[in-house]
Parts: C-alpha cells; sequence; structure tokens
C-alpha cells in the first residue's frame, strides 16, 4: 500500500468533533475514494471526516464580505456569541445547583462500584460535586455539575 492509497482502517488527520483539535483518526467508511467517516484515536468517537487543512465555510454574506476585503491574507473566524436564552438557562442550572449542593456537608466519594440514590451528592475526582438528580436502570445515574448534566457509571442496584 503506497502513502497516497487511504483505505478503511488507514491512519488519518482530521478534526476531532468532540477533542475539538486535529487528532489521529482511524478510517472506518469510505464513499468512493474520499473518506466519509473517521473514528478518533483519543476519545474513540466516530464522526464525519473534517480535513485539517480545509478553510472554514462561510456561512454569512458579511462574513463573505470581509473575507473578500482581507485579500488573500487568513482571517480568523468572529467568535461566536451566546443567546441571551442559553446564557440565562445556564445561569438557572448553575444557581439550581448552588442551592442543591450547599446544605451538603460531606458528599459521598464517586466510584463505579458505588451505589447511589436520588439526592445523593457526590464528589467526582473530576468534575467536581454533583447531585444526583435521577437513577437509570442499569447502572447509570444522571448527576448535575457545576457545569453540565452528566450520566455516570455506577453500581448494580438491588
Amino acid at each position: 500500500m503506497t502513502e497516497n492509497q487511504i483505505q478503511a482502517g488507514s491512519s488519518v488527520e482530521s478534526i476531532c468533533k468532540r477533542c475539538k483539535t486535529v487528532t489521529d483518526h482511524h478510517v472506518v467508511a469510505m464513499l468512493g475514494d474520499k473518506i466519509a467517516k473517521v473514528e478518533c484515536k483519543v476519545c474513540r468517537a466516530r464522526h464525519a471526516y473534517a480535513s485539517p487543512t480545509a478553510e472554514p465555510k462561510v456561512k454569512t454574506p458579511a462574513a463573505s464580505r470581509a473575507k473578500s476585503a482581507a485579500g488573500s491574507g487568513t482571517a480568523s473566524p468572529a467568535p461566536r456569541k451566546a443567546s441571551a436564552a442559553a446564557l440565562k438557562q445556564a445561569q438557572a442550572q448553575t444557581e439550581q445547583w448552588e442551592k442543591l449542593i450547599s446544605p451538603c456537608t460531606s458528599p459521598l466519594a464517586y466510584s463505579m462500584e458505588r451505589t447511589f440514590r436520588t439526592g445523593d451528592v457526590l464528589a467526582h475526582p473530576v468534575f467536581g460535586p454533583g447531585y444526583v438528580q435521577k437513577v437509570m436502570k442499569p447502572c447509570t445515574i444522571e448527576v448535575l455539575f457545576k457545569d453540565a448534566v452528566r450520566n455516570l457509571r455506577c453500581g448494580k442496584l438491588a
């Protein structure tokens, strides 16, 4: 196999949609001679191939005018502004988290083997303190952390 022949199983660089950076990937699927799907070697996420050398797509006429006015120089895309509704929702989630976590003086240490109940406060080594909102079968809990709601593995329920 020469270096130019890319096929399923080959190693390529791609922009990982989960890692948000360029990482090595395995080619999972091809459409003709083009890469269709890849799997990140770092986080194991499967997604459509995104060339690390491709220019970002222009989505608005204003961005197109700004790019043509800049000439042949490379212009960085404008940062996205979060909507007011999204900011309010994030703030409300943080306030709810603080209200649920604050009364607890001794959170339970998180372990994948430990069982939890709705209402427990746990201490996760990476995500910090969290409030168990829901116990889902089998072996999964939904936990509200300061920055997000995450599903975590837990011990088997009796």
